[in-house]
């Protein structure tokens, strides 16, 4: 397979899972505070979503199904658009302090894009410079329809009141993209944003002008930004967990098919315990095992595509000593048998 195949195939593992719990908790119970303010009881906000408040962390799935049940409940109104109430940096968790600790908002926007996943994510966020703006596109939004929306109009709402909050005045974007078509309540946009918003367009776009990218931040010195270095750097090291171990276990695996280690040997590649490996993959939701298999899969799957190899051999390349045993793995994987699935393709 080249290099290129293998590239998209890890894009396709790193999509994700709906299964993984990477929400922490104290969203969950932030939003459920929320809703019972407004009378409604937490047992019919949680209704179906099978989220246990007890839990350190929820997965996409359940975060997705409680966003789903907020807006069956109070419709979908763009009332998260609404002019926020008092706000601080604080709020914002450990991220913020690391942000608030940069010398310029340039350096801040590039800590929040390099670690967001910390407090959960539903999507891939680039920040680029075009012209006279600065950029932060979405890509790869998990969720569609309803909550997907709501998800992008409460990212860009959140963002103009973390830039305010990081210069200490007030804050506007230049221009709002959006990739949908002007929702009913398309006037709180203009309200929120107070700059052009355009619709319909390729990709979900906040926009704000280059220039503050320079500026200094509200609370920022040099005493300040020095004394956090060494803090900045523990705080990195805690958060970087997911797509540093995940991206490198996969990486380790793509490398050499038919050759995959055992879990001992990727601990060791990666300077880790094993222990400590299996303990921290068990926090993310996964197992080593279960990476494997996702590897395993979208590669048997690659090759019953793309390739004339026999299915012996694409046992053999996975690092099957049965024939038997993959295909027993692939029955349970796609719930067809290689030569199935290879013969659905051709009709």
């Amino acid at each position: 397979m080249s290099i290129s195949k293998l590239s998209e195939l890890q894009s396709r593992l790193h999509i994700y899972r709906l299964d993984k719990r990477v929400f922490p908790t104290l969203l969950v119970k932030s939003l459920v505070q929320s809703m019972e303010e407004q009378g409604i009881p937490k047992e019919v906000s949680l209704a179906g979503t099978g989220i246990e408040l007890s839990a350190d962390a929820v997965t996409y799935q359940q975060r997705i199904d409680q966003l789903s049940n907020m807006l069956d409940l109070q419709g979908m109104n763009g009332a998260w658009l609404a002019p926020p109430g008092a706000a601080s940096i604080s709020d914002y968790g450990l991220l913020g302090s690391a942000m608030m600790s940069t010398a310029n908002l340039e350096q801040a926007v590039q800590i929040a894009v390099k670690y967001y996943k910390m407090g959960g994510a539903m999507f891939e966020l680039c920040f680029y410079v075009d012209g006279d703006e600065a950029v932060l596109r979405i890509e790869h939004l998990l969720p569609g329809g309803r909550v997907g929306q709501y998800t992008v109009e409460e990212l860009f709402a959140g963002i103009s009141r973390l830039i305010g909050l990081l210069l200490g005045r007030d804050h506007k974007p230049s221009r709002i993209l959006l990739n949908y078509a002007p929702p009913h309540y398309a006037e709180k946009h203009l309200q929120c944003f107070r700059c052009p918003v355009i619709f319909d367009q390729s990709s979900c776009q906040y926009r704000f002008s280059r220039v503050q990218l320079t500026e200094s931040l509200a609370e920022a010195d040099e005493s300040t930004v020095r004394i956090s270095e060494e803090s900045r750097r523990k705080l990195f090291n805690q958060i970087e967990i997911e797509d540093d171990i995940v991206t490198s276990i996969c990486n380790l695996l793509l490398s050499t098919p038919g050759e995959f280690p055992k879990l001992d040997a990727v601990a060791s590649k990666l300077s880790l315990g094993a222990r400590t490996l299996r303990r921290r993959l068990n926090e993310l939701g996964t197992s080593y095992q279960r990476i494997l298999d996702d590897v395993r899969q979208e590669l048997a799957t690659e090759y019953l595509r793309t390739t004339n190899l026999t299915v012996q051999e694409i046992a053999e390349i996975l690092g099957y000593s049965e024939v038997t045993n993959f295909r027993r793995a692939f029955m349970r994987w796609v719930e067809l048998s290689p030569y199935q699935y290879r013969k659905q393709l051709c009709l």
